[in-house]
C-alpha cells in the first residue's frame, strides 16, 4: 500500500461516497450504512463504527484540497481528541484502489483518501439530545465537569502579561467585527458595531480578573469547539476537538465554558451548563465571577455569529437554513451578556 499523488489516481470525490455507502467497502460487520453530511465532510455510520471522510475543499483557516492535507487533518484529529475521548477515536484508516478499480477502506492499493475512525457513540446520550429530553442526569452532569477540570489540569498553562492579554481579546474581538460588516454577507451594520462595542467594553471593564487570570497561567491548549452535541454523558467524553487550528484552541477554560453555556442557553437550557460549570470549578478550584462567564459569553456569541454567517457564502449549504436571521441571533446574544457582564462589574 503505498500513499500516491491524487493526479496519479483519478477517483471523484462522488465515487468515493457511493463507495463509501455501500458495506462492502468496510472492513468491519455492518447490514447498512447511513450518511451524515456536515459542512467539512461525510460521516458513514457502518455498524458500532464511524468513519469520517473529510470534504477536499478550501475553506478559511482550513486546506483540505490535497490528499496529504486530508492525511495530516486525519491524523490530527485523533490525536487532539484522544485527550478527551480516548476509547472513541481508532486512528486515521486510507481508503485504497485495487487493481480492478475497487475502493476499500485500509484495503490494498493506492491510498486515494484517509478517513477518521471511531467508535459509534450512542446518539441518545449526547448532551443535545439530553436537553430535548429533559434526561440529562445531574450526577452525570457532574461528572462531566469532573472531566473537564482533569483535561485542563494535565494542559501546558501559558502565562501572559495581563495588558498583552486583555488587549489580544479585544483586538480578537474587533477581528470578529470586521469579518460580521463584509459587504457580502449584508448583516445589520449597526447591530454588529453595537455588539462589537458592548463585548469590548465589557472586556475593558474586566481588566483586572481576566488579567489575572493571564498571570496565574489559566489560559491552557482547550477543545476549543465545546458544544452540547459534542459531549457524550455515557461513557462520559467529548469529542470533535477543533483540530485544524491551534490557535483557535488555546484558551482560557471559562472562555470554553462560557461557549458551551451560551450553546445550552441557545438551546433553552443554560442550568444544564451551569451545573456542569459549578462541577468544574469544584473539582479544578479554578473561581471566577458571573460577570467574567458573561462577558466570555458575549465574545463567544460573535465568534459563533461569524461562522454562521460564513455560510451564506457556501453554496453547498447556503439553502439549509436560515443564516442571517442564526447570525443575528447571536449578535443579540452578544450584546445582552456583554451588557450583564458591564452592569454587575458596577
Amino acid at each position: 500500500m503505498s500513499a500516491v499523488d491524487e493526479g496519479a489516481v483519478d477517483v471523484s470525490t462522488a465515487k468515493k461516497v457511493a463507495a463509501l455507502r455501500s458495506v462492502a467497502s468496510y472492513p468491519v460487520r455492518a447490514t447498512s450504512v447511513e450518511v451524515i453530511e456536515t459542512h467539512f465532510a461525510w460521516v458513514f455510520l457502518v455498524g458500532e463504527h464511524a468513519y469520517k471522510m473529510k470534504k477536499p475543499a478550501d475553506y478559511p483557516l482550513l486546506d483540505l484540497r490535497s490528499l496529504e492535507d486530508r492525511q495530516r487533518n486525519c491524523q490530527d484529529e485523533v490525536r487532539l481528541n484522544r485527550r478527551l475521548a480516548p476509547d472513541a477515536y481508532l486512528g486515521a484508516v486510507p481508503l485504497a484502489i485495487d487493481r480492478q478499480g475497487m475502493l476499500k477502506v485500509n484495503g490494498e492499493g493506492a491510498v486515494v483518501d484517509w478517513l477518521v475512525w471511531m467508535k459509534r457513540l450512542p446518539s441518545e446520550r449526547m448532551l443535545d439530545r439530553a436537553i430535548v429530553s429533559k434526561s440529562a442526569n445531574p450526577a452525570v452532569l457532574a461528572d462531566i465537569g469532573a472531566l473537564l477540570a482533569r483535561f485542563y489540569e494535565r494542559q501546558q498553562r501559558y502565562f501572559m502579561p495581563a495588558g498583552h492579554y486583555v488587549a489580544q481579546l479585544i483586538e480578537r474581538t474587533e477581528r470578529e467585527g470586521i469579518a460580521l460588516l463584509a459587504p457580502d454577507l449584508r448583516l445589520d451594520a449597526a447591530r454588529v458595531r453595537s455588539a462589537v462595542g458592548a463585548v469590548q467594553s465589557a472586556l475593558q471593564a474586566l481588566q483586572s480578573e481576566l488579567g489575572r487570570r493571564a498571570i496565574e497561567g489559566r489560559v491552557v491548549e482547550g477543545h476549543g469547539d465545546l458544544r452540547p452535541e459534542h459531549i457524550c454523558l455515557t461513557p462520559p467524553c467529548v469529542i470533535d476537538s477543533l483540530e485544524f487550528s491551534r490557535e483557535l484552541r488555546v484558551l482560557d477554560p471559562a472562555e470554553e465554558l462560557a461557549f458551551l453555556r451560551l450553546e445550552c442557553e441557545v438551546a433553552g437550557a443554560p442550568d444544564v451548563a451551569d451545573q456542569i460549570v459549578t462541577a468544574y470549578q469544584n473539582a479544578s478550584g479554578d473561581r471566577f465571577t458571573r460577570c467574567l462567564l458573561d462577558a466570555y459569553e458575549g465574545r463567544r456569541a460573535l465568534v459563533r455569529a461569524k461562522i454562521l454567517a460564513w455560510h451564506i457564502l457556501d453554496p453547498t449549504v447556503a439553502s439549509l437554513a436560515p443564516w442571517p436571521a442564526k447570525a443575528h441571533e447571536y449578535i443579540a446574544l452578544a450584546e445582552r451578556h456583554a451588557a450583564l457582564a458591564t452592569i454587575q462589574t458596577h
